[in-house]
């Protein structure tokens, strides 16, 4: 058996443009969303967003970049995360147990309603961490319709990139 050491998927080559057009919408919408919000004070909610993104951008056609999928697993994600943070645990054990908890919930809920997206799971674990917060609620909110709306309106020059 030989080991075969390639650093770029052979795909690149024959679709550049659309690697870059797809990526760089992707830092465009993530660009005008964090220019708008205080990153260090929401950093677990912001990766979430950029995973998001990459879903929408990089597996345009995939179930989770379906906007049931986006907008309901990132919904389901937060009435969890919102529910597990009423519990405040007050040792870092128990803190991993609602936090681990919280998820499994998520993603047992994402299934039960078809709206599984994995990117949500760090929603949940966002607001189980900071707590819920009407600020929170709109940042992930106008950051997935933003990101929804660009993949809506470019749907059909997105292309898998996998």
């Amino acid at each position: 058996m030989r080991l075969r050491l390639r650093p770029f998927d052979p795909k690149v080559k024959t679709n550049l443009r659309g690697y870059v057009f797809q990526c760089s919408l992707a830092a465009a919408t993530l660009l005008v969303i964090l220019s708008i919000v205080d990153v260090v004070d929401r950093a677990v909610i912001v990766a979430a967003i950029g995973s998001t993104a990459f879903v929408l951008f990089v597996t345009p056609s995939s179930n989770m970049a379906r906007p049931r999928h986006v907008f309901g697993g990132h919904a389901v994600a937060l009435l969890t995360g919102t529910v597990a943070s009423l519990f405040n645990p007050e040792s870092t054990v128990l803190f991993a147990i609602q936090g681990s908890l919280a998820v499994g919930v998520a993603l047992f809920l994402m299934a039960a309603t078809d709206t599984e997206h994995g990117p949500a799971a760090g929603t949940v674990l966002a607001v189980v961490i900071g707590g819920f917060s009407w600020s929170l609620a709109a940042l992930l909110g106008a950051s997935v319709l933003v990101m929804v709306v660009a993949h809506q309106l470019l749907r059909s020059r997105l292309r898998d990139l996998y």
